[in-house]
C-alpha cells in the first residue's frame, strides 16, 4: 500500500512538472505551440507515405498526451494556437 501511495505521489509530481513547464514558462509555451504546429495535429493531410504518417501520428499522440495532462479545454487550446491566451490560468 505504501508503495502505491509513493507511486501516486510521484506521478502527481510529474504531472505538476508538465504543468509548470508548459503553462508557466514562456519557453515551455513556445515549445508546446511548436509541438502542436509541427505534429500537424490541427492539419488535414492528404496522401502521405506510411513512414511519414506513422511519424506524424506518434507526434500527435504525444501532443494529445500533454493536452490531457494539462487538462486543457478546446477554447484554451485554440487560444494558445492563435496566440491569444490570457495568462496562466491553471486549476492543477
Amino acid at each position: 500500500m505504501a508503495a502505491e501511495e509513493d507511486q501516486a505521489k510521484q506521478q502527481q509530481a510529474i504531472l505538476q512538472c508538465y504543468r509548470n513547464v508548459f503553462l508557466h514558462t514562456p519557453d515551455g509555451q513556445i515549445v508546446f505551440k511548436d509541438m502542436m504546429k509541427t505534429s500537424g495535429i490541427f492539419t488535414i493531410v492528404g496522401n502521405t507515405d506510411n513512414n511519414e504518417l506513422q511519424h506524424r501520428t506518434g507526434a500527435q499522440d504525444m501532443v494529445r498526451r500533454i493536452i490531457g495532462i494539462l487538462s486543457l479545454d478546446e477554447e484554451r487550446i485554440l487560444n494558445m494556437v492563435l496566440n491569444t491566451d490570457e495568462g496562466d490560468q491553471d486549476d492543477g
